[in-house]
């Protein structure tokens, strides 16, 4: 055998041992990439069953926390609306104590001002009552001197007194009798058998047939005179006076002249006395 044949039988040998080698080592490598993949897969495999457990887990807890957070809503709509009505009722009393604290600041000016009042009036009173005091005081001594001179006087002037009485009424009694007639056209040769020429109403009527009119002493009415009355433009009939009074009369009515009901606001005419 040659050099040559002996070099490429050797560097035959030599890449045999190294592809044998490579070949054990990729042999190696296979085996362990698939201890690695099936330690991978039952570590996946495991871990898919966790993430289904855990993903279960979560969508329970989703739930549950819908729920809570449902409930919470509920819960705050509530506070909210009492929150709302304790604050509107915080704000009516809060209005009602503004009113009360003004109220009662009135009432406290008011009662200072009493009070100042009272005291003024105390002291105007202790001095009024002084004045009175002394005022009493000499009045009480112009009385005893006007006591012994209104004795004096009554003494001298009793007589004069009741003359001047006498006469003040007859003068008054004559001026208002003048007076009188001028009213009602009364001369001093008139005719006072007959009553003026006036009308009045009816002002009341009682079951026993007494009447009440508006005419009277002023009117020249005078006890016993009779009156007719209308109503309606009816004739009703004739009242008879029996009393009088300067401004009415009290009648009786004549049933013998009745003609219909005597009322309240009826119409009462004068006629001549009989």
């Amino acid at each position: 055998m040659t050099l040559l044949g002996k070099v490429f039988t050797l560097l035959t040998l030599l890449l045999s041992v190294v592809f044998f080698i490579i070949s054990v080592m990729v042999n190696a490598t296979h085996i362990d990439q698939r201890g690695i993949a099936t330690a991978n897969k039952t570590a996946a495999d495991k871990a898919n069953q966790e993430k289904q457990t855990l993903q279960a887990a979560l969508e329970r807890v989703k739930r549950e926390l819908a729920i809570e957070q449902m409930a919470r809503r509920t819960a705050l709509a509530s506070l909210q609306t009492q929150s709302s009505q304790q604050s509107a009722e915080l704000s009516e009393k809060e209005k009602q104590l503004r009113d009360l604290t003004s109220a009662h600041t009135a009432i406290v000016a008011a009662e200072k001002i009493s009070a100042e009042s009272l005291k003024a009036s105390l002291a105007d009173n202790e001095q009024l009552r002084e004045q009175a005091k002394t005022s009493t005081e000499d009045r009480d001594q112009l009385f005893q001197r006007l006591l012994a001179a209104t004795d004096n006087l009554n003494r001298l002037q009793g007589t004069y007194d009741q003359l001047s009485e006498r006469y003040a009424q007859l003068n008054n009694n004559y001026n208002l009798a003048a007076e009188k007639m001028q009213i009602l056209g009364i001369k001093p040769d008139t005719d006072l058998g007959s009553a003026p020429a006036v009308n009045g109403t009816v002002l009341a009527v009682a079951t026993n047939g007494m009447v009440q009119v508006s005419l009277g002493q002023d009117d020249g009415i005078r006890e016993n005179m009779e009156l007719d009355v209308h109503g309606n433009g009816n004739y009703k009939g004739k009242i008879k006076v029996i009393k009088v009074t300067p401004n009415n009369s009290i009648g009786q009515i004549l049933t013998k002249y009745q003609k219909g009901a005597v009322q309240a606001g009826d119409r009462v005419d004068s006629k001549l006395f009989k």
